[in-house]
């Protein structure tokens, strides 16, 4: 009992107080993103003229005789959208190294849905816009505005399966590289060599400080900003350095020994306070988080907040008048983008789907129905921002551009509201219906487990761990801040990730903690374990069990043993057939939980969880109460 004090496992019992649950990320920059364009649309339609001398108003800089500048309008769409590029690519980059999009398999299906997504509306756009001069415009119906859709479904489809939203993402995500593909190679202006060359001597610049694992951020954002000026100037459209510097920018997943080195740091200067170690401790942790990480986090809420709301204000301004009306309905250009976007894309979406799920069935991710996919197939008629930017590029007519800017517009309200209403529907029917989402693979048997906690416990948490992992919740601390926050009003199990595998030193932890656990030292010997440092050895396995005071020479009969061997395979083979590839992987309340593994997160998640709901069946399968880790009983 007291090691487990000594483990931070149970604390004080503090009243928890209820916290108000705040709206997510894309909800708030799809709000903002609809409130510009309204903005856009009602000041262009109050005072044209003032809207339009507001966005050409001249920004530049003058030295002697040399001069440089563009126009606001200008600025915002070649300045400030190539952060908007950058953060495209940046979650492009991720996904391919370590997302849906790395495991061809998974990504086949909504890769292939984007594919068509492209093509179809393409040539849909072109039928229509046949032998006009409008037709260079096919650009425009090729894209989905990942931030709008995502936004509307973190909006209307709260209670959709977790699935629909990484399915929704990876066909996103394949729409903009094809469509960034578009605007490299159709609409790019006359070269200027010498000045590409220095973009290019700018990019290898920046893959060789990733070579060499330069891992401050300052050597790449200057480098940046010389790829950028020369990208500018060599008639390639500036936004493209974002792209291209975005791919190259480090990204790996936070490995053990980075940061095991950071929490080292933070130690000594929690130990001893001064700006030396505060400086260490600042670099360790910067070390630890690849540079990706770093540049998505910091760009994110001002492209999302700022960037994409001063582009909407200063694009969507279109004149909406009994004239522009009759003109836009006699236009063949309007008549394109509309038909592509509203019909073109759900359609090639949810033919490809349909035709690959009948092909070759069980592709689709586990959760996700046809259903799902008409939903997502309606969202994706939403052009909006890359299709007002791709418009910029493609027509260089007021006239023309404004018609293209009011087809978007009336095409991406249209696919709003259908894809919105698909949303609200199937969400209430989610809530009526047996749940799909990642529910607990098995019922907890307290008997059989290792569990903490009551049987009457209104909060419940599965861990699919792995005990030689830095990020295991035990050494991190997060175990005990949770246990010290909610006391016995919460119930913990601990099961084996599917990464431990056989030839692992997660392997040899796994099969040592059960031959423990025989022992009734599970609790004991988890904690001499987290204390250990990382890497984990096989004599820190040993010293561990020895500190927990198991009997060694049984310890060391039982981890070979059959029984051992079993219990860790089905809790692995559990894992992979549900397809649990995180580790940590969660479970609050019975439900899969994707956010942050830190204990404020944590907390935050288990005190909106609802109470009582543990198991994928919704059954109560507890044995006695108990605040010990309880024994593992050999299956007869």
């Amino acid at each position: 009992m007291t090691s487990l004090h000594l483990l931070g496992i149970f604390g004080p019992h503090r009243t928890r107080s209820p916290r108000r649950s705040t709206p997510a990320p894309e909800a708030v920059a799809a709000a903002l993103l609809v409130i510009a364009t309204i903005v856009a649309l009602l000041w262009a339609n109050m005072d044209d003229s003032t809207y339009q001398s507001v966005w050409h108003t001249w920004l530049g800089v003058e030295i002697g005789d040399l001069q440089w500048g563009m126009d606001l309008r200008h600025l915002i769409n070649d300045g400030l959208m190539t952060f908007f590029f950058a953060l495209i690519t940046l979650e492009v980059r991720r996904e391919l190294e370590f997302g849906e999009l790395h495991d061809w398999r998974k990504a086949a299906v909504p890769v292939a849905a984007a594919a068509a997504g492209i093509l179809v509306p393409a040539a849909i756009y072109l039928t229509v816009t046949a032998g006009t001069p409008e037709a260079s415009g096919w650009g425009t119906v090729v894209s989905t505005d990942t931030a709008f859709v995502l936004g509307l479904l973190a909006l209307l489809g709260r209670g959709l399966p977790p699935a629909v939203r990484v399915f929704l993402v990876t066909l996103a995500v394949a729409d903009d590289i094809g469509a960034l593909a578009v605007i490299a190679v159709a609409y790019t202006d006359e070269l200027s060599i010498s000045a590409l060359v220095i973009a290019m001597l700018g990019l290898g610049a920046i893959a060789a400080c990733r070579w060499w694992g330069v891992w401050r951020g300052a050597p790449y954002l200057v480098l940046s900003v010389v790829v950028w000026l020369a990208t500018l100037a060599s008639g390639v459209h500036a936004t493209l350095a974002g792209v291209a510097i975005a791919l190259l920018l480090p990204v790996f997943e936070a490995r053990d020994d980075r940061v095991g080195e950071a929490r080292r740091l933070m130690t000594a200067f929690a130990q001893s306070p001064s700006a030396a170690y505060a400086r260490d401790a600042e670099e360790g942790l910067q070390r630890a988080i690849s540079v990706n990480d770093r540049a998505h986090r910091l760009l994110s809420p001002y492209v999302n907040l700022a960037v994409l709301p001063l582009f909407a204000l200063a694009n969507a301004g279109v004149r909406v008048d009994a004239t522009t009306i009759a003109e836009a309905a006699r236009s063949p250009l309007t008549w394109g983008i509309v038909a592509a976007l509203v019909l073109g894309k759900p359609i090639a979406v949810i033919g490809t789907v349909f035709a690959i799920s009948r092909i070759r069935p069980g592709l689709l991710p586990a959760g996700v129905a046809m259903r799902h996919v008409v939903a997502v197939g309606l969202l994706s008629g939403v052009g909006f921002t890359l299709s007002l930017f791709i418009a910029e590029l493609a027509f260089a007519d007021a006239d023309t551009l404004q018609l293209a800017h009011l087809a978007i517009l009336v095409a991406s309200l249209v696919a709003v509201i259908a894809g919105g209403t698909t949303l609200v529907v199937l969400e209430r029917m989610q809530r009526r219906g047996p749940s799909s989402e990642t529910v607990l693979p098995r019922a907890v048997d307290a008997d059989r487990e290792h569990t903490i906690g009551p049987d009457d416990a209104p909060l419940s948490l599965v861990e699919y761990g792995d005990l030689s992992a830095d990020f295991d919740i035990a050494r991190t601390g997060v175990l005990a801040e949770l246990r010290a926050r909610f006391g016995e009003e919460l119930q913990y199990t601990f099961r084996h990730a599917s990464s431990v595998v056989d030839g692992t030193i997660g392997y040899d932890a796994a099969l040592a903690s059960e031959a423990a656990a025989r022992q009734g030292r599970f609790g004991p010997f988890r904690e001499a374990l987290s204390a250990a440092s990382t890497p984990v050895t096989a004599q820190d396995i040993r010293n561990a069990a020895s500190h927990a005071g198991v009997n060694i020479r049984l310890f060391d009969q039982e981890r070979v043993q059959t029984p051992a061997r079993e219990r860790v395979r089905r809790d692995v083979d559990e894992a992979r057939r549900a397809d649990l590839r995180r580790v940590p992987t969660l479970f609050i309340g019975g439900r899969l939980y994707q956010g942050s593994t830190d204990a404020r997160s944590l907390i935050d998640a288990l005190e909106r969880s609802e109470p009582n709901r543990r198991t994928a069946d919704g059954r109560m399968t507890w044995s006695s109460a108990s605040l010990e880790w309880i024994r593992v009983e050999e299956t007869q």
